[in-house]
């Protein structure tokens, strides 16, 4: 207790961590009030088929695919992140409030497309413009900072789908999407004044640095096994709400507390990666959870009733806190000296996975029903446990084990 409670203390002395900490729960919050509910909303209000909805998440996944990749292209550059990283929030808000305004098929995915896309950049540029001052208190704290602001954006999962369920009752998606967009820009309050190119003034205290050269693993490969968890991952979080209302016959509440009790159960294995930093293998606790991935969505296919669901949570908690936190750090390890772009990377991987989850699942659904989806997200994440235990069978030459260790600085 007296490690973790030194451990957390020692992030007061980590360059901007309250301004960067406050703006990872709010964009937390933000993506919590509407990402779950989007496929209610398209079925609902929209009246859109199993299919159409899978094209609808499809293309605006796709989008923010291509958006982010090209702006973190231009963090990297001399522009840096701060200002990708406020366009991409300006932009999320902006979308949000066109959502109020339609039902049409053809303008709502003009709309996800270009500013819901926009606004798939924040999430990766907002943790690559916090690498940039972490950095300046050393390569242990700086990891250790990374981790929790992970944490806080969980934490906002907490509570976010059962707060937003709420709205939903009393104000409609109008309300909701609202709230949504009021969120998006307070994101940006706490980080108006950072600098966007911060420069240290006192020499940082740290011990001896060992000169580590980048994990020699097929990074093409890598990211297809991602890929395939991002693709399982959210044909898994598109078919939840849709079972859960219909087959199961429970109300939306049930789906927002489901989510929000995933979420808790992510703070303690998040925060314990925090306080351990540096004894775990990436690569091994990844492979792992894909293992464990698996197991959760056979639970989600059989399950007789609610409760089953909610046990699974505590299996998802932990796949997700391992894959999207050691993950972010993983990919850093096999892009050193490029934090943009490896954030943006891993980032991606899950996107191109809503991508290419959309039709599938939609289509699918249509077939087979959302339960037998969960059927197939098993089987794409037991591929991908094959592949990345094949690819990392051999030991890296760049280095012996991957652990949780701070890359090397932008």
């Amino acid at each position: 207790m007296s490690h973790s409670f030194k451990a957390l203390s020692s992030l007061r002395h980590v360059p901007g961590f309250p301004q960067f900490s406050t703006s990872a729960l709010l964009l937390g919050t933000a993506a919590s009030f509407a990402v779950p509910y989007m496929p209610l909303f398209a079925r609902n209000e929209a009246h859109m088929s199993p299919l159409l909805l899978g094209i609808f998440m499809t293309l605006m996944s796709l989008s923010g695919v291509l958006i982010s990749t090209r702006l973190a292209r231009l963090s990297d550059g001399p522009l840096g992140s701060k200002p990708i990283m406020l366009t991409a929030l300006v932009g999320a808000a902006v979308g949000y409030v066109l959502l109020c305004t339609t039902h049409s098929f053809v303008p709502l995915v003009l709309i996800a497309s270009i500013f819901l896309g926009t606004g798939a950049a924040a999430f990766p540029q907002l943790f690559a413009f916090a690498r940039t001052h972490f950095t300046l208190a050393g390569d242990e704290l700086a990891e250790r900072s990374m981790i929790t602001l992970r944490s806080m954006f969980s934490i906002a999962w907490m509570l976010g789908p059962a707060a937003a369920a709420v709205i939903l009752e009393v104000a409609g998606f109008k309300g909701l999407f609202l709230s949504t967009a009021a969120f998006y820009l307070l994101v940006c309050i706490p980080l108006v004044r950072a600098s966007s190119r911060p420069v240290s003034r006192t020499p940082v205290a740290s011990g001896p640095v060992a000169e580590v050269s980048a994990p020699q693993r097929p990074l093409a490969l890598v990211a297809l096994c991602f890929v395939l968890f991002g693709m399982s991952n959210t044909m898994g979080f598109i078919a939840l709400p849709l079972h859960v209302t219909g087959a199961m016959h429970e109300p939306s509440s049930t789906v927002g507390w489901l989510i929000g009790l995933c979420a808790f159960l992510e703070i303690p294995f998040i925060l314990g990666f925090a306080f351990f930093s540096g004894r775990f293998s990436n690569e091994r606790l990844i492979i792992l959870s894909l293992g464990m991935f698996v197991v959760y969505f056979i639970l989600m296919a059989v399950a007789p009733a609610v409760w089953v669901l909610a046990a699974a949570q505590l299996i998802r908690a932990a796949v997700i806190a391992v894959t999207s936190t050691l993950g972010m750090a993983y990919f850093q390890e096999l892009m050193p000296n490029r934090t943009g772009t490896a954030l943006t990377l891993y980032a991606n991987t899950n996107s191109v996975g809503a991508v290419l989850s959309g039709v599938v699942s939609g289509a699918f659904a249509q077939a087979f029903g959302y339960q037998a989806v969960f059927l197939l997200c098993a089987v794409l994440t037991g591929a991908a446990f094959v592949l990345l235990s094949v690819i990392t069978r051999r030991p890296s030459t760049g280095a012996a084990e991957l652990r949780v260790a701070a890359p090397s600085p932008k």
